[in-house]
């Protein structure tokens, strides 16, 4: 039976990696969350900042195999660019298997190996994956048990080429992840609301603002954080993370949509890198006390 979790933010940026002095405070890292259990990690995404946490586990069980799920939610390089730095996946005795979707008839371990031939990377995927790796193909709203207490169902998001989101059934708590997804202008989407009802933690793409999108970023996938911050509010969640940020987002930028977000729904967290989130583990206790960075969440 579980009994932790622990949410980590290894890598909140989107698009692509954005490092400089402007971004220290949240990171530029592109997407990566990890979800620990006592005995099992959920890694979603794989971009930038899947580096850094596969550093953490070598360290944290040297002499332990690990044993993980990646769950993808698109092959744009933004989150699958950090596979090949993941030290994890070359270590014999680890087991991950990989969760996403086939392509343009080519199957999800073709894609990934794709982006690492010749001419674009210098060791093909066989040879950089010598731990116990399966490659599993996912559909929309079909339930998967990928451990004891743990389920994950996948949901249809709105992004070009397509992006499935994620929901974590975690013993009796739910984490909702949503990236990439653009909300339509006229409404939110329905799929979304009822994927996301009542979740603990939801984790959504807030890339741009309403005035940015219907200014000039409509159709590019993402959405704005006050469409999330709406969608927080009609899920009834406990807490939202806004995440995804635009690479030009500064660390000022930032911070001044997490306080106009927390006006609105004082339960909102811009993520950052290195946040981290213990789950407590009684469902019945919803205003937790012992939830880290983000102080007293409704979870």
């Amino acid at each position: 039976m579980i009994s932790q979790i622990l949410v980590t933010f290894w890598g909140v940026r989107g698009s692509i990696a954005s490092p400089g002095l402007h971004t220290v405070v949240f990171g530029g890292n592109t997407s990566c969350v990890s979800v620990e259990t006592q005995d099992h990690i959920v890694i979603l995404d794989a971009g930038s900042g899947i580096r850094e946490l596969g550093q953490y586990l070598m360290k944290k069980t040297p002499r332990q195999a690990i044993s993980g799920s990646v769950l993808l939610s698109h092959m744009h390089w933004d989150h699958i660019q950090g596979l090949p730095f993941f030290a994890p996946a070359r270590v014999k005795d680890n087991h991950f298997t990989v969760y996403g979707e086939g392509k343009q008839q080519l199957s999800l371990s073709q894609i990934l190996a794709e982006q690492m031939r010749s001419p674009y990377f210098p060791v093909a995927m066989e040879t950089m994956f010598q731990a116990q790796t399966t490659f599993r193909e996912v559909e929309p709203r079909h339930m998967i048990a990928i451990h004891p207490d743990l389920f994950v169902t996948p949901f249809r998001l709105t992004h070009p080429n397509g992006a499935l989101g994620y929901l974590l059934h975690i013993g009796d708590r739910r984490i909702a992840y949503v990236t990439d997804h653009e909300h339509d202008l006229s409404q939110l989407s329905p799929e979304v609301l009822v994927m996301t009802s009542d979740v603990d933690l939801l984790i959504h793409d807030a890339q741009y603002s309403r005035a940015q999108l219907v200014k000039e970023k409509k159709g590019w996938g993402h959405s704005a954080w006050e469409d999330v911050v709406e969608l927080a509010i009609e899920s009834d969640v406990g807490h939202l993370l806004l995440f995804h940020h635009d690479p030009e987002a500064t660390d000022e930028l930032l911070n001044e949509r997490q306080f106009l977000a927390q006006k609105i729904f004082p339960y909102t967290t811009v993520a950052r890198e290195g946040l981290k989130i213990p789950l407590c583990i009684e469902k019945g206790i919803r205003y937790a006390v012992n939830c880290g960075d983000i102080g007293s969440a409704r979870i």
